[in-house]
């Protein structure tokens, strides 16, 4: 514990607890020296895993330490939910929509129905 008596112990306090004794000053310091102390691990639910292992082949090689590993029956199972889904869905024979706001359809005037221009 160090004490608050002045701004430079609690300076050179810092910079040790972060970066280590060799280091000491700010500017001898870089991000690559840093020593915190590592989070602890959480245990995660099924939902969870479940959902990571759907995205595990998305992962890059060198990202792949930062996930919790997937047991191999989770990773080889089949996807029932796409599978389930492809076989509802149809292709449509329609084609391809227009980006932007769907154009008005003009409305036409029925028989003997009286415009607005025709009262002025």
């Amino acid at each position: 514990m160090v004490k608050c008596t002045s701004i430079e112990t609690v300076h050179k306090a810092f910079i040790t607890e972060l970066f280590g004794p060799s280091i000491q000053t700010i500017w001898e310091a870089s991000i690559h020296s840093v020593h915190l102390p590592r989070k602890p691990t959480q245990d995660l639910s099924d939902k969870k895993m479940k959902s990571l292992s759907a995205k595990y082949c998305s992962i890059p090689q060198q990202r792949l330490t930062y996930y919790p590993a997937v047991p191999d029956s989770i990773f080889d199972a089949p996807d029932l939910e796409a599978a389930a889904s492809d076989a509802e869905s149809t292709p449509k024979s329609q084609s391809k929509r227009k980006p932007g706001r769907p154009k008005k359809e003009k409305t036409t005037l029925k028989p003997n129905q009286p415009s607005i221009l025709q009262f002025f």
